[in-house]
């Protein structure tokens, strides 16, 4: 899926143009790896370039992030939509809605079937 939607470098003249880049932006980030290679050789063009979010005309959005890894940052990306919200899964994992974890389902199923949000601070304990 990441190079699909244009997420990698496709060879390492890339990759490090890119640095360069950003050493010039954030400087204090100079020695931060940042992408990798793992696109080298991909032979499909890229579907899904990335691009700016609408930020109008959006309706809230629902993230769930784990509270052991990614919650802050599910947070901080839901929290630049008004009306957002992040529920917190009181456990370790990823991607909790194929997982099978049934709180975070059972929210995530609301939403997409009738945008239906938990309250703002939901919390989902561990399974």
């Amino acid at each position: 899926m990441s190079c699909g939607d244009g997420r990698g470098y496709t060879d390492y003249p890339q990759l490090e143009d890119f640095r360069r880049k950003a050493r010039k932006i954030a400087p204090e980030y100079a020695g931060a790896e940042i992408g990798m290679l793992g696109c080298t050789g991909w032979p499909l063009p890229v579907a899904n370039p990335a691009r700016p979010l609408p930020t109008q005309d959006l309706p809230p959005l629902l993230g769930v992030g784990t509270t052991w890894a990614g919650y802050a940052l599910t947070e901080s990306f839901t929290g630049m939509f008004p009306g957002s919200v992040t529920i917190a899964y009181d456990g370790p994992g990823n991607v909790t809605y194929l997982s099978g974890k049934k709180c975070p389902i059972r929210h995530a199923t609301a939403y997409l079937t009738d945008l239906t949000l938990p309250k703002p601070d939901t919390v989902c304990p561990a399974e």
